[in-house]
């Protein structure tokens, strides 16, 4: 979890420095809730294109403002309710043409073009009424000058605006300054004083603050609210018609190829023109996107919420369920996100909120896998040698099935000596055979394990020539008192055919003496930081060594507890007789294995047979 916390709070830190990947993400969220519906065709705009095909009949350009005066009338013998020319006129036609394209605007409203440069000499523009409130001009977009038209054109115009746009980081225009400043002048943008010409008011009005610009008006429409540089979002969900329309406002500009630079935008390439017009569209439906004052908090919220909450699904899901609950938690964010856009035209980032909570979905995914797969090690390590393949297996797959830290649980225990010992050290002591005898334990020992691990049991430890087991845990089993017994048993026939073997090497037999008890106890890793081992404590522990000990004063090769004798198949056991051992003061009723045939000749064909056979 520190981990994950760690990393949240880099990607918080990330946010706040913004680097362009980060601001370039976010845009191209925007640009897809800003295309998210399919453009629908304005009834208040059309667009005019002087393209190749105009050229081909008309001459090149620039025409004539003769030939423009006859593209006024014509426009507005087609019904143009207005003419906006995203076109520059800044000198005299040289053909002497003005005057008669001035006398054909004043017969209808038009409106001019012109563009912010960085030419200091050109700072003279047309006057414009602005009104301020606040220190607007210092955070207005600052250009050195302004290239207006020629002064008869100009005073024929009912309006004029810039075509300046203010591309992003990645250089797509998503937002257009409503005014800008040359010098100690505004001007504001074409589609905006095309707003207020045609509104018939003569002025704006411009508040700002210490942050920058706040708004801008034209009176006879509602605030137009901007960011901090006069900037507007600029709605792309409208398209226009290639024709003049009947009672629409013509925006003209010049298509043919390499007249006009395309600017790009959310929808693809677009010309100046078509730009003002979705601008001016934009203003009149009051349909600008809006990035309010609290988004960038709402933002940094999701971030941490979305973080946390992936972390705890993490943590706590299995590894399969993480990455349907992390898609589940983005997608919930995104669709907040879209449905806040197409209800109240609100732009939130729900992309690097979404993606900061994949990444600490993924890094939590992969801990979690580096840990289990640890585990699964550690488990291999500490039961491979000691509990049978099946039941490693079982603790990999589940974890869960034992608990390593302590618990008290029931189970049957078994130790297993070597009886006469002395008789077996002094022979390979006179034969000075040391590895002799470490190699005959070692296949004694070995041979015990096998039968230990064929009956799904534990093995505890080895203390020298002893062997101490147990059933029941790590993984639980109902008949552990049972397959403690059968194992009892099973070790008996293993140690006769082991003595057939070493007999015929001629080397002494062995014997062995077997305690098998059934109790309470604690199990879990004992040991220190350093080293552990997974072990069981408590009474019935020692019972069982003590039984295992009894088996010499009498003469048994097996003593069972009563609790394990009577939990197992009394076809397996018989009483014995009521004993004393060491550390108990009361005497205890112990069992030991049925008659010498049973024990030797049936005994592994009941457990192979008839009881998996009943019991799967």
């Amino acid at each position: 979890m520190k981990t994950l916390l760690t990393l949240l709070a880099a990607l918080l830190l990330l946010r706040v420095a913004d680097p362009w990947p980060i601001e370039t993400l976010r845009l191209q969220y925007f640009d897809a809730l800003l295309t998210i519906n399919e453009p629908v065709e304005s009834q208040n705009i059309s667009l005019y294109n002087i393209d190749e095909a105009a050229l081909a009949e008309d001459g090149q350009w620039p025409w004539p403002r003769q030939q423009l005066a006859e593209l006024n009338r014509y426009l507005l013998d087609a019904g143009a309710a207005a003419v906006v020319y995203s076109v520059l006129f800044p000198e005299e036609d040289r053909f002497g043409g003005d005057a008669e394209f001035a006398e054909s605007m004043a017969q209808m409203p038009t409106f001019l073009s012109a563009v912010a440069t960085a030419d200091t000499d050109r700072q003279d523009g047309w006057q414009i009424g602005v009104a301020t409130l606040g220190e607007v001009h210092e955070n207005a977009i600052n250009y050195p000058g302004i290239l207006p038209n020629v002064a008869v054109l100009q005073e024929a115009a009912i309006g004029t605006g810039v075509v300046n746009t203010a591309p992003e980081v990645d250089g797509l225009v998503r937002r257009v300054p409503m005014v800008v400043r040359v010098g100690e002048s505004l001007y504001p943008a074409l589609g905006l004083d095309v707003l207020r010409g045609l509104a018939g008011d003569p002025s704006y009005q411009v508040r700002g603050s210490e942050s920058g610009i706040e708004a801008v008006r034209v009176p006879s429409f509602d605030t137009i609210n901007t960011d901090a540089a006069g900037r507007v979002w600029i709605d792309w969900a409208s398209s226009f018609s290639q024709q003049p329309i009947n009672g629409t406002i013509i925006f003209v500009g010049v298509t043919a190829a390499g007249i006009t630079p395309l600017v790009p935008t959310p929808r693809g390439l677009m010309y100046p023109h078509q730009i003002q017009a979705t601008l001016f569209e934009t203003l009149l439906a009051g349909t600008s996107p809006v990035r309010p004052d609290w988004a960038l908090g709402a933002e940094f919220l999701a971030i941490l919420l979305l973080g946390l909450c992936t972390a705890l699904v993490a943590i706590r899901l299995p590894v399969l369920s993480v990455p349907v609950g992390v898609l589940a938690i983005g997608a919930l964010t995104a669709s907040g996100s879209v449905w806040g856009y197409l209800r109240f035209g609100v732009l939130v980032d729900a992309a690097f909120p979404v993606i900061s909570s994949l990444m600490v979905g993924s890094v939590g995914v992969g801990q979690r896998m580096i840990s289990e797969y640890r585990q699964k090690l550690q488990i291999k390590g500490m039961f491979g040698t000691y509990v049978s393949p099946k039941l490693v297996q079982q603790l990999v797959d589940d974890p869960s099935l034992m608990k390593l830290g302590g618990d008290t649980k029931t189970l049957s225990f078994l130790f297993c000596d070597i009886v006469g010992f002395t008789p077996i050290s002094e022979h390979f002591k006179n034969n000075n055979d040391p590895q002799g005898l470490v190699t005959l334990i070692n296949r004694l020992l070995s041979a015990l394990t096998d039968v230990v691990l064929s009956l799904d049991g534990t093995i505890d430890k080895y203390m020298g020539d002893c062997v101490m087991a147990f059933w029941g845990a790590p993984v639980d089993c109902d008949d552990h008192e049972e397959r403690a017994v059968t194992c009892a048993g099973l070790m008996l026939v293993a140690l006769e055919k082991l003595n057939k073997e070493i007999e015929a090497e001629g080397l002494p037999k062995l014997g062995i003496g077997i305690g098998v008890n059934t109790g309470p106890c604690v199990i879990g890793n004992v040991g220190g930081d350093k080293r552990f081992d997974y072990s069981a404590i408590g009474d019935s522990v020692n019972v069982a060594a003590r039984l295992e000990s009894s088996t010499r004063k009498y003469e048994q090769d097996v003593l069972i507890g009563e609790i394990t004798a009577k939990a197992a198949d009394p076809y397996l056991v018989q009483p014995l007789d009521s004993i004393e051992v060491k550390g108990k003061s009361e005497r205890l009723n112990v069992y030991t294995l049925s008659a010498d045939a049973i024990r030797a000749a049936h005994l592994a064909d009941y457990w192979m047979s008839e009881r998996k056979q009943i019991k799967g």
